[in-house]
């Protein structure tokens, strides 16, 4: 009886130093919640690591803060609310767009990139807005903005506000009356898509379009070009309602000095051309003189 009241207090001793422990590296742990298909922002290289510009941002993050960074690959329409009800420290870094109804959900950094929304597609059926997609199948990734403007403008339309030349505020109806939305996981399955003839267009932001397209296996067979009846979106890091101050204040505080001292500019061009190098269309990059490509996290 005796021994055995002893196992059953050292299993419960050693049960205990495991949630300590697994206590204590969560509390050292900031996850960023992303989707690996969308470079330069966030891609898989060839190292089998996802790199990109959000990496970057909290890697350099998580080392001011000393903590380590975790990354969780998940479908891009659960990062927000996986950002939501993680019990830790927590972002959503996968080119978010500022929407208001993504801020019901979680709040945002200061801003860090601003992208306009592209139509995609074979190179001689040129779309010039979201009106020409009337009829026409779209493919998207589940989830997005462009999920979301083309869903909407396939059905009642997709109302926006911005200011005439007077200031004054208005609101902008965009409609796209029988489109066809086919929403997939990927960008890649997208493409693939699109390749197949099986779509007539993707709607997604225009740096990520144009790495996809680059990266084709025909980039001079596709068409990039601005939709022109939409306003540019703005992409920040999600946190969690009431997110720790320290790990909102260190976000904001790498983001405002990356726009300022150009680093911002330079990962984006580095990891741009990285995918390309690493997808075979382009050649090696080599870093700027200074860019930090590796982080003690």
């Amino acid at each position: 009886m005796k021994k055995i009241v002893s196992i059953v207090v050292v299993i419960a001793l050693l049960a205990v130093g495991v949630f300590a422990l697994s206590a204590c590296n969560e509390e050292d742990t900031i996850t960023m919640y992303t989707e690996s298909g969308f470079a330069p922002y966030e891609f898989v290289s060839a190292s089998g690591n996802i790199v990109g510009v959000d990496v970057a941002i909290m890697s350099e993050v998580a080392e001011r803060m000393g903590k380590k960074l975790k990354i969780n690959d998940v479908a891009f329409d659960f990062i927000t609310s996986n950002v939501a009800s993680d019990k830790g420290l927590a972002v959503g870094a996968a080119g978010l767009s500022i929407t208001a109804e993504r801020q019901e959900t979680v709040d945002f950094s200061n801003i860090y990139a601003s992208s306009t929304l592209v139509i995609v597609s074979a190179k001689d059926k040129a779309y010039d807005s979201v009106a020409d997609l009337a009829g026409k199948i779209v493919a998207v990734q589940q989830g997005t903005s462009g999920d979301l403007i083309i869903s909407d403008a396939a059905g009642e339309g997709y109302v926006y506000t911005t200011e005439d030349n007077d200031g004054n505020e208005v609101e902008v109806t965009v409609t796209a009356s029988g489109a066809t939305v086919q929403q997939l996981q990927t960008y890649a399955l997208c493409m693939a898509e699109l390749t197949g003839g099986r779509v007539d267009a993707i709607l997604m932001d225009k740096l990520p379009a144009s790495s996809l397209v680059a990266t084709s296996s025909n980039p001079d067979g596709f068409a990039i070009v601005d939709a022109v009846d939409l306003l540019k979106e703005d992409f920040g890091i999600a946190f969690k309602k009431g997110a720790d101050s320290e790990l909102v204040d260190t976000v904001n505080e790498v983001i405002a000095e990356w726009l300022s001292n150009g680093n911002m500019a330079k990962y984006t061009e580095y990891y741009t051309a990285l995918d390309a190098y690493e997808k075979g269309t382009g050649a090696e990059p080599v870093a700027p003189e200074g860019l930090k490509l590796s982080w003690n996290v």
